[in-house]
């Protein structure tokens, strides 16, 4: 079964199908999803090897009637776009900067049927200008929360002016709060390689340290022939399946993994 096929299998199966048929002869949902993808496939930018950098935040400009019908059903069938987008997202790799976020506003020049969507690269901020927006930072692969790393202190860095990579800056733990570092790609590398994923400026960290893969339900970190040995929980490790609050040192960094919770 298909991305789009199962966005709207799931429609189907909330508000008694109420998606379903509150764009019957207007905008279908399955239409905007459409649009959603191709959206990202058109702006995607290439950061390097098997680094995708795509849109995380869109617009959905509708018509005024489709904007009335829509309004009451505009959180939940946000949330189900974006789930749509990141289950898009594992199968052509590619890679966020923060959560996926999908919002509607009114534009009264659009005829009813019409509708446009526009997406950017976006840290998540609040956007005045639309109202109406929902977002879905989980994984379609792990519903349970999003997995995901804190870092302290860690800051999110750029390069020669391209749009910056869903990877993390750390130091040595200071006092600085942590960074949330988003786990929505099929393997993270946590390194002190320049094209890390998670990059941490610590001395006793390999270029190339652990991988966290997604492998199914399951959250996995192996160690990838570090020099120094990966920590989980004090206890190192060659591989492990990760549970929500599991520590990891790397060098003289820790990182918390979470994923249970919002």
């Amino acid at each position: 079964m298909g991305v789009l096929q199962r966005f709207e299998r799931r429609l189907e199966g909330m508000v008694e199908g109420a998606f379903a048929r509150v764009f019957k002869g207007v905008v279908e949902p399955v239409e905007v999803a459409a649009a959603i993808q191709k959206e990202a496939a058109d702006k995607k930018a290439i950061l390097g090897p098997g680094r995708i950098l795509v849109p995380n935040d869109y617009t959905v400009e509708l018509g005024s009637s489709d904007y009335a019908r829509l309004s009451p059903y505009a959180d939940p069938l946000g949330t189900e776009l974006g789930v749509m987008l990141q289950e898009r997202a594992v199968t052509q790799g590619w890679h966020f900067v923060g959560p996926v976020q999908v919002g509607f506003v009114e534009n009264p020049q659009l005829r009813t049927g019409v509708f446009s969507v526009s997406g950017e690269v976006s840290s998540g901020a609040p956007r005045p200008d639309r109202p109406t927006r929902s977002g879905s930072p989980a994984p379609a692969a792990a519903r349970r929360g999003t997995p995901r790393l804190l870092v302290s202190p860690a800051a999110i860095s750029s390069s020669r002016g391209r749009p910056p990579p869903d990877a993390a800056v750390a130091d040595h733990p200071g006092g600085s709060a942590p960074q949330i570092v988003p786990l929505d790609g099929p393997v993270t590398v946590v390194g002190r390689a320049a094209d890390a994923d998670v990059r941490l400026a610590d001395t006793g960290v390999s270029r190339q340290h652990a991988e966290i893969r997604l492998e199914g339900p399951d959250i996995v970190i192996v160690d990838v022939g570090s020099t120094n040995g990966t920590l989980v929980n004090g206890r190192r490790i060659g591989r492990v399946t990760l549970a929500d609050g599991d520590r990891i040192t790397v060098g003289t960094t820790v990182l918390t993994f979470q994923q249970d919770g919002p």
